[in-house]
């Protein structure tokens, strides 16, 4: 791989850059699906690309191909530094320093798991049919899919200032989704969805007796009346809540001025438990990094420390529009640091529910929206009523409404059962006074 990025990035200076990155990406997969007990899709793709970032006389503009035999890869790149020239200049478009970016001998972030090299093609067949007879052990199911898939994804960045970096990274999926006949004409249907980077990892088994469960739990679901309830978001979507707080980070929202969080670094905005920390370097996790896509180093860093605002994430483009450090464009593992106000114990989604006493648990958000300005937000709901920590009956066709600020500052207990094979790892969250609107 490093072979024909160094030479695609020799090509693009002869043809007039004054400055280049280019990544070369390779990946490849498989995929079954199988609906109702027989095979829907196989599918099984490789594919490989040659990206271009190019900076020429002021300029920048980005080109990709994956035709990459000598001949045309040359004529590819000076078409790409002609086009180039056509841009609007812009000063702040530059590779950024090399004293930011990886210099190597950081930690193996163990993304790759040799086995899938051997893999029988056979394998995944067998497990999503295993997760779909599951599924349609239960005759109220009416339709139960199960899907299957792995892949290696790998690519070598390498840029005219030196940078040069390589990352290769596997991972191993299964999914299950299945409807149910519920009271009359409902259907409800629920899923569920594992994931790890290594195979001996995946808890495939189970997969479709969750996802089944799940959907005969929402049968008979009631909407409640319309009021101000504690509130208990599930580990599989919390993350719903967390994605907006990074976003009104980044250097593109703060440039735009379409950021709540604007003018907050260093200020303290939430409660004294509301902790969020970014985890580069995360051993086993398919989203960890030792540099990004522009070369730069990656650190842990907080994002918010005890309520208060600690970065926010300026790649090197903002860096100069804002006249701001740069640390990082985006996150990587994210994860939420324990640090509860009531008690220092371990806290499961049971202890959870029994502090909030009575309340809605969220399950699932449907639709909605979150204005990036302000942090008014407004989300369709799917979850159970629970009373006493116990569980009601389910519920549906409710928004929750209200403000990120003030809900972040409501929050009262986090759990300890974040997923940890994900990039999000946020455990099931515990607010009190929330708006929900019903009836």
């Amino acid at each position: 791989m490093r072979d024909i990025t160094i030479k695609a990035l020799q090509m693009a200076l002869d043809a007039g850059a004054s400055g280049a990155r280019v990544i070369l990406e390779k990946g490849n997969g498989d995929m079954v699906t199988i609906l109702n007990g027989e095979i829907d899709r196989l599918y099984q793709a490789a594919s490989s690309a040659l990206n271009f970032h190019i900076f020429a006389e002021g300029r920048y503009g980005t080109f990709s191909t994956n035709l990459m035999d000598e001949g045309t890869l040359r004529q590819f790149t000076t078409e790409a530094v002609k086009a180039t020239l056509l841009m609007t200049p812009d000063q702040c478009r530059t590779l950024p320093d090399r004293a930011i970016c990886y210099e190597g001998g950081g930690p193996d972030l163990q993304q790759y798991d040799p086995s899938i090299e051997t893999r029988l093609p056979s394998r995944g067949l067998t497990i999503a049919q295993e997760v779909s007879a599951e599924m349609l052990s239960d005759n109220r199911v009416i339709s139960a899919e199960s899907e299957y898939a792995d892949y290696v994804e790998e690519y070598f960045i390498a840029d005219s200032l030196g940078f040069e970096g390589y990352q290769r990274k596997s991972g191993f999926s299964i999914g299950a989704t299945c409807s149910v006949a519920g009271n009359g004409e409902e259907k409800p249907e629920r899923n569920w969805y594992e994931d790890e980077v290594f195979f001996e990892n995946l808890r495939y088994q189970g997969c479709g007796t969750k996802a089944l469960n799940r959907a005969i739990e929402s049968i008979g679901p009631l909407k409640l009346s319309s009021g101000t309830y504690n509130m208990v978001v599930d580990s599989t979507v919390a993350s719903k809540l967390v994605i907006p707080l990074t976003e009104a980070l980044k250097g593109s929202s703060l440039h735009t001025r379409n950021s709540f969080l604007a003018d907050k670094l260093g200020k303290k905005v939430f409660g004294d438990n509301v902790c969020l920390r970014d985890m580069p370097h995360t051993v086993g996790n398919a989203s960890s990094r030792l540099f990004n896509i522009e070369g730069i180093a990656t650190k842990e860093r907080d994002i918010i420390s005890s309520g208060t605002i600690c970065n926010y994430f300026i790649d090197n483009y903002y860096s100069r529009k804002l006249s701001l450090e740069v640390t990082i464009g985006t996150p990587s593992v994210v994860m939420m640091p324990k640090k509860e106000l009531l008690s220092n114990k371990k806290l499961s989604l049971s202890d959870i529910l029994k502090r909030a006493v009575r309340g809605i648990y969220v399950t699932q958000f449907n639709g909605g929206n979150c204005n990036a300005a302000t942090g008014d937000f407004s989300y369709g709901i799917e979850g159970f009523l629970f009373n006493n920590g116990e569980i009601v009956h389910p519920v549906n066709e409710m928004l929750v409404s209200g403000n990120l600020i003030g809900l972040w500052n409501n929050l009262i207990a986090t759990a300890d059962d974040q997923l940890k094979s994900r990039k999000w790892q946020i455990p099931s969250l515990c607010f009190s006074k929330v708006n929900f609107n019903g009836l």
